[in-house]
């Protein structure tokens, strides 16, 4: 297994998770923060379909879904392509409003899919290194792969974690 397939399983076991995470979940608990200072599963879930997309878009030289399909507009905010909740403050964690959680799932299995066919689509890693590097300013394609099953990971663990939270229950969906 080389590097762009190992991270298709991990982007695939995230995709997973998160539809469990997600599965029967009311928009108001979607929404729901733990604390003002914390993120809440709509935003969590929302970043890592953003960093998908991003990522996807980094990879493949197209414009993010975020943009060329609109989903910006089901979400309620700019056609803004930097926008994917790094650095966000509290108030911009708050302003990130699906209008159902439909439409969290919908964007994170368009997001998810699009990912999927750039990094199967990786034949010639010298050819796709030398691609990415020129279109991110330099950071090579396994930085984005690192940073791809990393963040996903890391952020679908928190976003099982506010499950459990809302659930007052361990949050096991297996």
């Amino acid at each position: 297994m080389n590097l762009p397939e190992f991270v298709v399983k991990v982007v695939d076991d995230v995709h997973s998770e998160v539809r469990l995470s997600l599965d029967g979940v009311a928009l108001e608990q979607l929404m729901w923060r733990p604390v003002p200072q914390s993120n809440s599963m709509g935003w969590l879930a929302w970043h890592i379909a953003r960093m998908q997309d991003s990522r996807a878009a980094s990879i493949s030289g197209e414009e993010q879904l975020w943009v060329s399909d609109g989903w910006h507009e089901l979400f309620s905010m700019p056609p803004d392509s930097q926008d994917n909740g790094r650095g966000h403050t509290d108030e911009q964690v708050d302003s990130v409003r699906p209008q159902s959680a439909e439409v969290v799932r919908d964007y994170s299995s368009a997001s998810h899919d699009s990912l999927r066919r750039q990094l199967m689509a990786i034949s010639s890693r010298d050819e796709a290194v030398h691609a990415v590097a020129g279109r991110t300013g330099g950071e090579s394609l396994e930085e984005i792969l690192f940073r791809t099953a990393h963040g996903g990971l890391a952020h679908v663990g928190q976003l099982m974690y506010v499950r459990g939270l809302i659930e007052k229950r361990h949050w096991f969906p297996r």
